[in-house]
């Protein structure tokens, strides 16, 4: 309706248009579920210390809060930008939105598994071969919410920068080793 009497669009108009056609509950609750399987996962995987500590990697990851805090807003992040996109109202996309669905739940799997690979088991050539992975999905899902939601489509590049830092700092840790 703005775009029409206005010829234009503002940045909020156009926000309160997107997050309208999708369910915000839903966004929501994919957010908080999202990050509650990161803190779990983060709980269920040893003292991160002792992994870098015998690595000697302690120059290459950032502090181990501020990693904890980076992971679960990212984790969170994505779930919201799942929700949007599972929760979009059209049924002209619905093919669309069941699909990067389901390559999101790979995506999460792969990124959840990379932290526990890395520093849990110290299998740093698996944990690069995993995360290379989680960023593959990344851009499919990054496109198939694109054809979504713009929104979500935004929220899934950021999470695709998180992945490569997350890539980029892999490769660091197996080239050390």
């Amino acid at each position: 309706m703005y775009l029409k009497k206005y010829g234009r669009i503002t940045f909020s108009a156009w926000l309160n248009l997107e997050l309208g056609k999708s369910s915000l509950a839903l966004t929501v609750v994919c957010g908080v579920l999202a990050s509650a399987l990161c803190v779990a996962v983060g709980c269920l995987t040893e003292q991160p210390y002792r992994v870098i500590l015998e690595l000697g990697i302690g120059d290459l990851v950032p502090p181990v809060w501020l990693f904890a805090l980076f992971r679960f807003l990212a984790m969170f992040t994505a779930g919201c930008g799942i929700g949007l996109v599972l929760g979009r109202r059209e049924p002209s996309c619905a093919a669309e939105k069941y699909r990067t669905g389901m390559l999101f739940l790979l995506m999460a799997a792969a990124e959840l598994c990379w932290f526990p690979m890395l520093f849990g088991a110290c299998r740093v050539f698996l944990s690069v071969l995993d995360i290379v992975l989680a960023v593959i999905l990344a851009v499919y899902v990054t496109v198939g919410s694109f054809r979504v939601s713009g929104l979500s489509g935004g929220i899934f590049v950021l999470h695709a920068v998180w992945l490569i830092y997350l890539l980029i700092m892999s490769i660091s840790v197996l080239l050390r080793c």
